[in-house]
């Protein structure tokens, strides 16, 4: 008895000694309770706060965390810091340290009766960001931290294994698990936690280290322990170009990568800069405007995105930084399509329902501009829009190309038919394409001229919106896009349309990767140049649909159509939209601009033939007239051929403003006017067929004359300008307060000055 007794007593002493086992609070009897496992906390040293590199989080107390993985991979030990105020526990900081430290990736069970079990810890050693994992092996759809984290919902953890096999991971429960040592400024020493993170309260001056059981063995802490560099996201955003991404809708945001010309990717820089903020859902387009970066998004958000803070359908960021400038979930009430740039104080939002104005001074959406609306959600939608010196040409959908007067936000004039897109050549040639068809459209008289392509087609944009392949060289005379097998399938060749001799080349560069099964097909826009080297830069992803559109590819062809550089993206369903090329340099004015000149006749001077721009297209720098210091003396217009006419008035010197404005980029160059005669004194004017009725005038003045007229003026009493606008030869004046004013007007042959009441 008295044996049976003694056999009862050790046999329950040894079960409740291996049942006070615990991994992370949960009691394990399959681990045996030896000094190995628990009771191995002597450490030779440790590291001081003041050597930690990488602080997460803000506040007055400090914590350390360590993760060592003994993995044999240099370096192990690592450590982070972790600042807060208030309460605080070791889950927190982990998970803090894994969404702010994109190399840091985790995998967790949350919500058991013990809190959140970490089942898995990983570290990107070779700056490769693939930071995904597999489980059970399958390596078709990897699973992607999101935060840092993967989560399971059972103690499955050593079923996962790292996609980068050369990264620190450490997964398992069974065959291996993560202990928990921690170090309260209280204690002589480490010990072995008895609780999860979840439970684990911080303390100021806590040390938190997770161990590594690699195949259930023990390992003694680390006396080294490695402090972690700071996480440096690109922050030079000049020697090389963007890539926007639709990202996978039903799980992230939109985001952009960063290609620089070493050959490095840095992945979501836009969300690296701004603490994991992002675009919205489907973000098909983005362009650069002077010093800002403007995303257009389809949807406001994605619901299925807890990684990322959603930025809304607009986002405008700083172009150098990528830093947030502003966000907007209404753009008008339609979903987004495109933006461009108007002048240095306004933009067009291209909507599913219309263009819309973007006050870029005071950052504030405006109304819809008359008569770009209409024609249901889906079928009167904006695509591609492009600004010339001159006008805006928008892409409607079963519509055709509207034009926009910028000065006045008004629409003066409609191309139909079904264009998919349109760009504007080297030589200031408008381009739109169809189906099959090239068709060109002069910047001013807006006539076309229409081009067939000899056999192949062009891929359509209206399905599911997207920017589209054609794209046009701003150093060649030269067009470029895609071919296409039907309006949803692409084919497997860049067309080329030398815009000067008016031919087409339809083999000028082939798509790589078309052997196999599955081959490289071009996503979203596709096809842009880049305006600096003049290289075409192709983004494909892999043919298949589900699983093979992780696979993704950006190539460089050079001028001849040689394929020179093939750059392959970490896999992840980046779904990329649109490659947009950074804008380092401001427009130059060369010598040929005079400071100083003469006139005592109506002179002109070429500016299409002063001033060029090496990252933009030249012959879309928007010319104006900022300021003219005497009206009264010198007249001074645009015309519609980018000249600049000045006319003598009467005697005397004026100084004239020009401001040329290229992408938003503006310079100034001011011209001093002599002007030694007039050309028509007020009382010749009646020896010309050139009068105003009625006159006392209401609200509507009309103007007659058979000449063109240039330009015309009204000046209050004081000699101010005063707002008016000529419309078909006829301006509103209902809006002037009643009194005498002084209108001016410019012709083709002779400028002219009249009296005008308003009552």
């Amino acid at each position: 008895m008295k044996k049976f007794y003694l056999f009862t007593v050790l046999f329950l002493f040894a079960f409740f000694a291996n049942a006070q086992i615990k991994v992370q609070g949960v009691p394990r009897s399959d681990i045996q309770g030896t000094s190995s496992n628990q009771l191995n906390t002597t450490v030779t040293s440790t590291i001081n706060f003041s050597d930690i590199q990488y602080w997460v989080g803000s506040g007055t107390n400090e914590a350390a965390f360590v993760v060592q993985w003994n993995d044999s991979k240099n370096p192990d030990a690592l450590v982070w810091g972790f600042r807060w105020n208030g309460n605080a526990t070791g889950e927190d900081m982990l998970k803090a340290i894994a969404q702010a430290d994109q190399r840091f990736f985790t995998l967790l069970y949350p919500g058991t009766q013990f809190g959140t079990a970490v089942g898995g810890m990983g570290f990107d050693l070779n700056g490769q960001n693939t930071n995904a994992l597999y489980k059970n092996g399958n390596t078709t759809y990897p699973l992607y931290p999101v935060g840092g984290i993967v989560n399971t919902t059972a103690y499955d953890f050593d079923n996962y294994t790292a996609a980068d096999a050369a990264d620190h991971w450490g997964a398992g429960w069974y065959n291996g698990y993560w202990s928990y040592w921690v170090k309260d400024p209280t204690d002589a020493d480490f010990g072995y936690s008895g609780v999860g993170a979840t439970s684990r309260v911080l303390q100021n001056g806590s040390y938190d280290v997770w161990n590594f059981n690699a195949g259930m063995a023990s390992f003694p802490i680390s006396p080294t322990l490695t402090p972690v560099s700071a996480y440096m996201a690109s922050t030079n955003f000049t020697n090389g170009y963007f890539m926007v991404n639709e990202e996978w809708f039903g799980h992230t945001n939109g985001s952009v990568n960063f290609i620089g010309n070493n050959g490095q990717i840095n992945y979501r820089v836009y969300s690296n800069a701004n603490n994991n903020h992002a675009f919205g859902a489907t973000t098909q387009y983005g362009t650069i405007y002077g010093d800002k970066f403007y995303f257009i998004s389809k949807q406001a958000a994605d619901g299925g995105d807890t990684q990322y803070t959603p930025g809304g359908r607009l986002v405008v960021a700083n172009a150098q930084t990528m830093q947030k400038i502003a966000g907007f979930n209404d753009i008008g009430g339609g979903d987004g399509r495109s933006f461009v740039g108007v002048n240095e104080n306004k933009g067009y939002i291209g909507a599913s329902n219309g263009v819309y104005i973007f006050n870029i001074a005071t950052l504030q959406v405006g109304s819809a501009v008359a008569g770009t609306g209409g024609g249901g959600q889906y079928a009167g939608q904006i695509g591609n829009m492009i600004r010339s010196s001159k006008y805006v040409f928008a892409v409607k959908q079963s519509a055709g190309i509207l034009v926009i007067d910028p000065a006045t936000d008004t629409l003066v004039s409609t191309i139909p038919g079904a264009f998919h897109s349109i760009v504007q050549a080297k030589d200031g040639s408008i381009w739109a394409i169809q189906d099959q068809k090239l068709v060109n459209i002069h910047p001013t008289t807006f006539a076309t001229t229409p081009y067939n392509i000899p056999t192949t087609k062009y891929l359509g944009s209206w399905g599911a919106w997207n920017a589209g392949s054609f794209s046009a060289s701003s150093k060649q005379n030269a067009l470029y896009w895609i071919n296409s097998i039907s309006s949803w399938a692409s084919g497997t060749q860049i067309v080329k349309f030398d815009v000067t001799t008016k031919t087409f080349n339809e083999t000028f560069a082939a798509i790589p990767g078309q052997t196999g099964t599955y081959k490289q097909i071009p996503y979203g826009a596709g096809l842009r140049v880049n305006p600096t080297t003049d290289e075409l830069i192709l983004n494909t992803t892999e043919s298949g649909y589900g699983a093979h559109y992780q696979k993704n590819w950006i190539h460089t062809y050079n001028t001849s159509g040689t394929l020179t550089n093939t750059k392959v993206l970490n896999d992840y369903y980046w779904f990329p939209a649109l490659a947009v090329f950074p804008d380092n340099t401001l427009p130059t004015v060369n010598s040929t601009f005079p400071s100083q000149v003469n006139v005592n006749t109506a002179s002109t001077i070429d500016l299409k033939t002063v001033v060029s721009d090496e990252d933009n297209l030249s012959s879309a720098i928007v010319k104006a007239i900022k300021s003219n210091s005497n009206p009264a003396a010198v007249s001074a217009v645009i015309n519609d051929n980018d000249e600049l006419v000045l006319t003598p008035v009467a005697s005397g010197i004026a100084n004239i403003v020009i401001s040329f404005n290229s992408n938003g980029k503006v310079v100034e160059k001011t011209v001093t006017v002599n002007s030694t005669a007039s050309t028509l004194a007020t009382a010749e004017v009646k020896k010309i067929e050139f009068s105003i009725y009625p006159n006392p005038v209401t609200d509507i003045l009309t103007i007659k004359t058979q000449e063109k007229i240039l330009n015309v003026s009204v000046y209050d009493a004081s000699g101010k300008t005063v707002n008016t606008q000529l419309n078909n030869g006829q301006i509103n004046v209902s809006a002037l307060p009643n009194g005498v004013y002084i209108l001016k007007a410019v012709t083709d042959k002779a400028v002219y000055q009249q009296k005008l009441i308003k009552k």
